[in-house]
């Protein structure tokens, strides 16, 4: 009998990667990224398939599929003011938040 377990481990993804990850996580799905709704595990797959966990390399099949599935919390849409969010509609709130951030850092330094 052969079973697939699923052991958990916490991973960690600096803020900065997000608005990058949400990108290319956008960008694989094409067309349907202004449909699909955001999960924190489309971000955990993507940063797998970037190599910034290389401890879950062995994650990634032949195919370039990523057998890993984050706890059903992790996998809930993300939402930001009560409105579930699609890939398309995270990467651009990460996209403002970093430019809102970029700006302030720029005018503090003036």
């Amino acid at each position: 009998m052969q079973v697939k377990v699923y052991v958990p481990q916490l991973v960690e993804i600096p803020s900065e990667f997000l608005p990058a990850l949400a990108k290319r996580a956008a960008d694989g799905l094409g067309d349907r990224s202004g449909q699909v709704s955001a999960t924190r595990g489309h971000l955990v797959r993507q940063a797998v398939l970037d190599g910034l966990l290389r401890d879950l390399d062995g994650l990634v099949d032949d195919e370039g599929t990523v057998d890993l599935v984050c706890d059903p919390g992790s996998e809930i849409p993300l939402e930001l003011e009560d409105q579930t969010l699609t890939l398309t509609e995270l990467l651009e709130a990460l996209q403002c938040k970093q430019q809102g951030l970029s700006g302030m850092s720029q005018s503090g330094a003036a």
